[in-house]
């Protein structure tokens, strides 16, 4: 190995932590163990590409008899089939080996590869109508040039469009497609620095969402990750944490300004915004949801987000004023008051969660649901239940970086039992990196009502999920390798519109019904 990729990887583990690292591996595809394990025993008879030889058939493009999702492939790589002519690894290779490579093959036949991330990927939007299972329906861009650093949009009652950039800030584009000045007012955002087509920065501003009552209060509230300067000790980048603001726009300006939720100073680290979490949801009772990503900074030995001590990995929920509900599951004695580091804990609504990409509530299952990334596979999708634990870092279904389990506690000697983790509704292996999502409500496409709607950064394509109750009974790939969708929203005009993502220039698109029908 060359001494600047040593020097990146000293670089990356000082200064950016497990991220630094994780960043290394997944750039640099000789870093996937999974290639040489691949060739090793599969190459002989499937190709070293997988495109297939005489002795066995190609993995790509082709229908597989025994299916070619995770599990199924899990089974066939694991166990004889004389019919086939294939080998049994379940002597050779480890469980974990076997997962490691079905979830290999399986990347490589959804079109995506470990290494790619598709920030620099041309984006062009298709203007036949696409086709689906419940509707047809066009692409229209609505507006495009905006900030690559995007993360939210959010709709207006009168067509209009709140959107944050995550270094520029917060402004508003008209329905017919205008950016508007940024507001004034807003809270300082720090820079990024580009490594290797990956943003790095902190004090970026994150999700935007208007109260429930918008139209009769105003409020407006902001998640941002709040910058640190004189109370913090850091001496590599500005130390930030999450935070929650809410106000109005009166001319432009950002008033009215007061904090919903806030972490003590000591919580502030140095630490990039890309685990930060920061997506908001409100349910119908007054409650305001927020999600909180990982403690990166601390590397692969973060275990933050089982401490109920600390705010990391935890989806917070406060009333609409940021006091602190009663019958949050870590309010002991029935009061409400309490020091900083006591309010942490008092507003924990659920643990154990990495990578936050959505929040939404569900409005027929009466709860929260969120999306968010595992490491290599294990994307979930998860219904929030006050109090419980998602297992982060102790157990997830994907696995981590280096190829091995998920058990971080082992290490430290931590007692815990995995039957206590609340299992996700859908584990996405191999993962394409899901985003932002809806539950359908709209009026424009009925086949949709009370789907969910999620978008993926990797995969590039937008998802439809059928439940039943919270039992997953229908999968549709919608769209297929359009651009990274950073967030998903429903119009009032009952049309979706995704917020695309792109080192070129950001893209909102929106999807209309077409005259063609179903």
């Amino acid at each position: 190995m060359s001494w600047w990729k040593i020097l990146l990887i000293v670089v990356g583990v000082l200064t950016l932590g497990g991220i630094g690292v994780a960043w290394y591996v997944i750039n640099h595809a000789e870093l996937d163990m999974y290639t040489p394990l691949y060739v090793d025993n599969c190459g002989q008879c499937h190709g070293d590409g997988l495109q297939g030889t005489e002795n066995g058939v190609a993995l790509l493009g082709t229908k597989l008899h025994r299916g070619d999702d995770v599990r199924a492939l899990q089974h066939s790589i694991k166990n004889a089939h004389p019919n086939f002519g294939r080998p049994a690894f379940a002597q050779e290779l480890s469980d974990t080996q076997i997962k490691g490579l079905a979830i290999y093959i399986g990347e490589r036949r959804m079109g995506q590869r470990f290494t790619q991330f598709q920030f620099d990927r041309e984006v062009s939007i298709p203007s036949a109508v696409q086709s689906s299972e419940e509707h047809n329906f066009e692409i229209e861009t609505v507006i495009e040039g905006l900030d690559p650093l995007i993360f939210s949009i959010e709709p207006l009652p009168d067509g209009s469009w709140l959107v944050t950039e995550k270094e520029r800030g917060l402004s508003i584009v008209s329905s017919d497609g205008v950016q508007s000045a940024l507001i004034e007012g807003t809270p300082e955002m720090g820079g990024s620095v580009d490594i290797m087509g990956i943003q790095y920065g902190s004090g970026w501003l994150l999700d935007v969402a208007i109260h429930p009552d918008y139209e009769t209060n105003g409020w407006i509230y902001l998640h941002y990750t709040d910058l640190c300067a004189e109370q913090c000790d850091s001496s590599i980048m500005s130390a930030s944490m999450n935070r929650l603001d809410r106000g109005r726009i009166v001319n432009g300006q950002w008033v009215d300004v007061q904090t919903i939720w806030q972490a003590p100073w000591e919580f502030y680290v140095a630490t990039p915004d890309t685990g930060a979490g920061g997506r908001i949801a409100f349910d119908e009772s007054g409650h305001v949801y927020i999600s909180v990503g990982i403690k990166s900074a601390d590397g692969t030995a973060d275990t933050t987000p089982q401490d109920l001590n600390s705010p990391y990995g935890k989806i917070h929920r406060v009333r609409d004023d940021g006091s602190i509900p009663l019958d949050n599951p870590f309010v002991v004695g029935g009061s409400s008051n309490s020091s900083e580091i006591d309010f942490v804990r008092k507003s924990i609504w659920t643990y154990g969660h990495r990578s936050q990409q959505g929040l939404e509530w569900h409005p027929t299952r009466k709860r929260v649901w969120n999306s968010e990334m595992g490491p290599r596979g294990g994307d979930e999708l998860n219904e929030l239940l006050p109090g419980r634990n998602y297992g982060w870092p102790y157990f997830s279904l994907g696995l981590e970086y280096a190829g091995t389990q998920v058990e971080r506690h082992k290490p430290k000697s931590i007692e815990f039992d995995r039957s206590q983790v609340e299992q996700t509704l859908v584990d996405i292996t191999p993962s394409p990196a899901i985003s932002s999502f809806v539950v359908y409500s709209g009026s424009r496409f009925a086949g949709w009502q009370e789907n969910v709607l999620i978008g993926s950064l990797k995969g590039s394509s937008l998802f439809r999920m059928v439940f039943d109750g919270a039992v997953l009974v229908h999968r549709e790939t919608l769209i297929k390798d359009l651009a990274r969708i950073r967030d998903v929203e429903v119009g009032f005009d009952g049309l979706v519109y995704l917020l695309l993502e792109n080192k070129a220039g950001s893209t909102i698109v929106k999807l209309v019904p077409s005259e063609g029908g179903a």
